[in-house]
């Protein structure tokens, strides 16, 4: 039976789960003095539109939303880390390149292919970004998912690489 601490399915959960909430007190220090229930609404505000606004049950939405997309990429930069880590042999760069991935998916595909509204100060559109606004939400999802990331798939993966690398030379 594998030890917990290799599982990857584990792993790849606890991931999910620090990313996501990593990211969502990123988002409400963004937004601040905005509230978090205003917060996660406007994310709900990217499939539902305006009306989430109007009811209450949007917050749930939000929270599920924002949850999965911090998850999706975690799971993707978590399974393909090997890869990267073969190209760019330091986790940290690793980090903010994953964060500029994160961001430049986010800014350029999720954003504007959304249904959130307009809100005076927030960027829907790249055209609408500004060099200050840009900086600090890559800096951010450098830190919140980027970071965490490349740490945990690194130490993951060098443990296991080394336990089967053990288990190689014991066979011999």
């Amino acid at each position: 039976m594998p030890q917990l601490k290799n599982n990857k399915q584990l792993t790849i959960i606890w991931l999910c789960l620090l990313t996501g909430t990593l990211d969502g007190i990123l988002s409400f220090l963004l937004s601040y003095p905005t509230s978090a229930a205003l917060s996660y609404r406007y994310i709900a505000s990217g499939l539902f539109g305006t009306t989430a606004f109007s009811a209450n049950y949007m917050v749930f939405w939000g929270v599920l939303f924002h949850y999965l997309i911090a998850s999706i990429f975690s799971i993707i930069f978590f399974l393909l880390y090997p890869h990267f880590k073969r190209v760019i042999n330091n986790k940290y760069i690793l980090a903010f390149i994953f964060g500029l991935i994160i961001w430049i998916i986010s800014t350029f595909a999720i954003l504007p292919l959304s249904n959130v509204p307009e809100i005076k100060g927030v960027p829907k559109y790249p055209s609408q970004l500004n060099l200050i606004a840009a900086f600090i939400s890559f800096t951010g999802l450098s830190i919140c998912l980027g970071l965490p990331i490349s740490l945990i798939a690194n130490k993951y993966y060098r443990k296991n690489t080394d336990k089967k690398s053990q288990d190689f030379k014991l066979s011999i």
